[in-house]
């Protein structure tokens, strides 16, 4: 990631991109600023440089991106695991106007950008690996820790009830591995991990890919520190606003997992459901 994020540092006031006075002004800017521009629009650029749009059109266009939204999505690439939610919280206050009816707006485009971003790059052979360890698995240890944690949480709960056995890590606590033990030794990792990356999720995965675990992950870019220790990288984007984690990918996908696992066994998933509301009704889950 850090190879990746200086190439396309130096790249902003390389030579041969004959910049202007004002486009060496953006440029600058840029490489000093480019967590904060990371989370900023166009207008927001211009406005702090008092330098036209069409300026900075004309500059990305030089660097090779087809707008300024592919500019900052790439920014965002190696950014987002570098701010801090202090960070987040303050750039913010520059892009983002406190009224609900703006706010429903912002929150609710970038869910659907994100979605959007899911179907055009979805990647159908990484999700065919993934979903075949799955089902081939014999048991699913699922590790998500802090944001990840609901979604750790959330396979487990709809694994469990199809009748895949499955156990979610959602901390690095010791006592998280009280029952490795236990565990079928031929297990697969489910790995969830998204920018800022918990560190807790990677000594988690590392512990079982030291101990020869299939691991498969779900994650953000494929320079995920889940990466190296994954035999299958499935990447979904989920770029966020303020201090906030936006999961309506991530959901997607797993929705689509446990979809097509209830559909592969009908029967046994059937079976399975039918237990699960018997015991339901009789202890009395819901209303």
């Amino acid at each position: 990631m850090e190879d990746y994020k200086q190439n396309f540092l130096k790249k902003l006031t390389e030579a041969s991109l004959d910049l202007n006075e004002a486009e060496t002004v953006l440029a600058t800017y840029m490489k000093e600023n480019y967590k904060k521009v990371s989370l900023l629009d166009l207008d927001d650029v211009a406005k702090i440089l008092s330098i036209e749009p069409v300026q900075i059109v004309r500059y990305i266009t030089k660097l090779g991106f087809k707008n300024y939204e592919d500019l900052r999505s790439t920014l965002r690439d190696f950014a987002m695991s570098e701010l801090s939610s202090a960070d987040r919280f303050e750039f913010s206050q520059i892009s983002i106007v406190p009224k609900i009816n703006n706010i429903k707006n912002v929150v609710i485009h970038q869910e659907l950008s994100n979605l959007n971003k899911l179907i055009d790059r979805f990647d159908e052979a990484a999700f065919y690996s993934l979903l075949e360890k799955i089902i081939i698995a014999p048991e699913i240890i699922v590790v998500g820790t802090r944001s990840s944690s609901i979604l750790a949480l959330y396979i487990d709960q709809m694994f469990n009830k199809l009748g895949k056995r499955t156990i979610a890590i959602t901390s690095g606590a010791t006592n998280q591995l009280d029952n490795l033990p236990l565990l079928h030794s031929e297990a697969l990792v489910l790995a969830l991990g998204f920018a800022r990356y918990p560190k807790e999720t990677v000594r988690m995965v590392s512990f079982f890919k030291k101990r020869q675990y299939a691991v498969v992950s779900i994650t953000d870019h494929a320079t995920s520190p889940l990466t190296p220790f994954s035999d299958v990288t499935f990447t979904v984007p989920c770029q966020s606003v303020s201090i906030t984690d936006f999961y309506a990918t991530p959901f997607s996908v797993i929705n689509m997992i446990i979809i097509l696992l209830s559909q592969i066994d009908k029967d046994r998933s059937a079976s399975y459901l039918n237990r699960f509301e018997d015991m339901a009704k009789d202890f009395g889950f819901y209303f």
